[in-house]
């Protein structure tokens, strides 16, 4: 058996504050997320150190460290888990409840981190709106229990303990380098996947299989322990969400937590000393329930009121799951851990758990195949959530969301009234934000008598035609194999290009540090890109710019289901300020600019001032927070309506 360290738990309370004082008050302790890491280096340190312990004394078995892992995790998840899915059930609507339903079949199945990883796409919710997306890290640690224990036990038993910390070693050496490139090439798969993870959970490793060398003086391990402290705190305090997170931005914590651990085996540090004040060691131990209880404390209300909590009410949210954490580990957790109170074989605590968690994914299943008992809600519910999956018909063909450089067939990717020839008189082209118009330009086209084509590409707007960055040549590529199609059409008569240049001009004024030389630079990129349109296609089409559209910090389609299910007001939904109100404006000023353009402002339309509607009668404009709804898109596309008309039918046309 393992000697109790108090340290541990007040390294514990160290990573469950970091964590929950950033979820419930983001700006004061930007870096707190990093608290996940460092639980992983402990448990890889305490649940490797068991292994080998019980593999030397020729005691391990597998079902006996799977009985011990199901007592100390699974009473605490599902007691957490059986309260938020009945509060989910009576606060959200269907759509949000037939997520929530795929995540807990995710809890169940201890698959949490695959199935929000999966579902980080484009059109996916807010983080801030899942129940259980807290579950990921004990998803990541349970997938890395499933070979670990019977590699290093077996190791261990072969007595190949060179071996055993060089497989370590090279564990951790690849998936850190794995997180290195993942972060910057698919950072939502380095965040939650196992490969780019393990690395974390390694460190801990090295430590309990004696891979690291050992602290001998008194100095060594008091400035092991002062580093290690350091090494956690500092990137709490200095890393936001902006960090490219985990790849190395991970390894000053994780080494930190390691050093502290190091630094406190066989002796007492004036660290260890710190750590082990009283009401540190109270918050370490119920820090694997105060994990489990703050996030939902903290989402549920939000969403059931509609707003974001102020910081009484997360406070009180803390202060709340403070209290039933304590309770938990009192009542749910002791009675369970080790042999516990509750006397159960190691069969019935296995056979419990199987059928337990097969309960938590059969209930999530049955949520999620009645669409979150759509059946039972309101009308009006029902129609808030429509506006979620009024997406472009054309998306799933014709808007690339891979960010690649292949075009969607031709054939397949028009719409509006067909052309003899199969050509096109009109070209829908840019990012999502040309994507989301495309139905109502479908309908734009059938009502005037034209054909268009949708070209649209993911996160890439088309001045990146003028790129010479090899990162964004796909992207570039893209866009310029879509105006040489175009140029190619006998019949054009009108390119329409849409962008999200809200995002666009702030993104190029952090590159320059700069937010006049980032509008000089748009300006000038805009004045090369009309005129390499007109190179390429000439004098005869008109070219329509489509300014920004208004986007928001929360899904409007989603905050009228709410304020339906719950009866709470709507007005909060219908206008809103908008979350673009500096960018949006100076972006549409850069593009009033350009010369030889059309311009149209759908701004104009949608806002009052900063303030922004929504809605438009009983027509829904937005389906998440910046891509308008298909009756949305007919919105904006009416307004181009005339310049499109006078593009086909100008005298001066030939």
């Amino acid at each position: 058996m393992l000697k109790y360290r108090t340290d541990i738990d007040g390294l514990r309370a160290v990573a469950v504050g970091g964590v929950v004082l950033f979820h419930a008050f983001p700006t004061l302790l930007t870096g707190g997320f990093i608290g996940v890491d460092v639980f992983f280096v402990l448990s890889g340190f305490l649940i490797t150190a068991i292994i080998r312990s019980d593999a030397e004394a020729g005691t391990f078995s597998i079902g006996g460290f799977y009985e011990r892992r199901f007592r100390r995790i699974l009473p605490a998840l599902l007691a957490m888990v059986v309260v938020t899915s009945l509060a989910a059930i009576a606060i959200l609507p269907p759509f949000e409840l037939r997520n929530y339903g795929k995540s807990l079949g995710g809890v169940g199945l201890f698959v949490s981190n695959i199935v929000f990883w999966n579902d980080s796409g484009y059109f996916d919710t807010a983080s801030a709106d899942k129940p259980l997306l807290h579950t990921w890290s004990l998803a990541v640690e349970e997938q890395f229990y499933i070979v670990w224990p019977i590699v290093a036990a077996a190791l261990v038993r072969m007595g190949r303990r060179r071996l055993l910390a060089g497989f370590v070693w090279v564990t951790v050496t690849l998936s850190l380098l794995g997180a290195i490139i993942a972060v910057r090439y698919a950072p939502s798969q380095a965040f939650y996947l196992l490969p780019y993870r393990a690395w974390e959970l390694g460190m801990g490793a090295l430590l309990a299989t004696g891979a690291v060398p050992s602290l001998r003086t008194r100095w060594s391990r008091e400035g092991a322990g002062w580093a290690g402290l350091a090494l956690i705190l500092v990137p709490m305090l200095v890393y936001s969400e902006a960090t490219p997170f985990p790849g190395l931005a991970a390894l000053p914590p994780c080494l930190g937590a390691l050093l502290i651990l190091h630094a406190g085996q066989g002796a007492e540090t004036r660290v260890g000393r710190m750590l082990s004040w009283r009401p540190m060691l109270f918050v370490g131990l119920v820090s694997y329930s105060f994990y489990l209880w703050h996030w939902p404390l903290l989402v549920l209300p939000r969403i059931a009121l509609n707003r974001p909590l102020t910081p009484i009410e997360a406070a009180l949210a803390v202060a709340v799951a403070l209290g039933l954490a304590a309770l938990s580990l009192r009542y749910v957790e002791k009675p369970f851990r080790g042999r516990g109170t509750i006397a159960l074989s190691q069969r019935k605590v296995l056979v419990a758990s199987v059928a337990a968690c097969a309960t938590l994914m059969l209930t999530g299943a049955g949520l999620f195949a009645t669409c979150g008992f759509q059946a039972f809600a309101a009308p009006d519910v029902v129609a808030a959530e429509r506006a979620v999956e009024s997406i472009n018909p054309l998306r799933k063909v014709c808007h690339n969301d891979a960010g690649t450089d292949v075009l969607g067939p031709v054939g397949r990717c028009t719409g509006g009234t067909p052309h003899p020839d199969g050509g096109y008189q009109v070209l829908l082209w840019g990012d999502s934000h040309a994507d989301h118009l495309a139905a109502g330009f479908d309908r734009l086209g059938r009502e005037q008598g034209f054909v268009f084509r949708q070209a649209s590409v993911s996160g890439c707007d088309t001045l990146a035609i003028l790129d010479t960055d090899d990162r964004r040549k796909a992207c570039a590529d893209f866009h310029r194999k879509a105006l040489s199609e175009a140029a190619r059409q006998p019949d054009l008569r009108a390119i329409v290009i849409s962008s999200r240049w809200s995002k666009s001009l702030p993104g190029r004024a952090a590159n320059l540090k700069s937010e006049p030389a980032a509008i000089r630079q748009m300006h000038d990129k805009l004045t090369q890109m009309v005129q390499r349109i007109r190179t390429q296609a000439g004098p005869r089409p008109a070219i329509i710019l489509i300014g920004s559209t208004p986007e928001f910090d929360f899904w409007p389609a989603t905050c009228l289901a709410r304020a339906a299910k719950s009866g709470l007001g709507r007005a909060q939904c219908t206008r809103a300020v908008a979350a673009d109100r500096e960018w949006g404006p100076k972006a549409d000023r850069v593009l009033t600019g350009t010369a030889g353009v059309t311009v149209i402002l759908p701004r104009r339309s949608f806002c009052a001032g900063d303030r922004c509607q929504t809605v438009a009668g009983d027509i829904m404009l937005y389906r998440d927070d910046d891509h308008l709804t298909n009756e949305g898109a007919w919105f904006v596309a009416r307004q181009t309506a005339a310049a499109i008309a006078s593009a086909r039918f100008s005298s001066s046309q030939p």
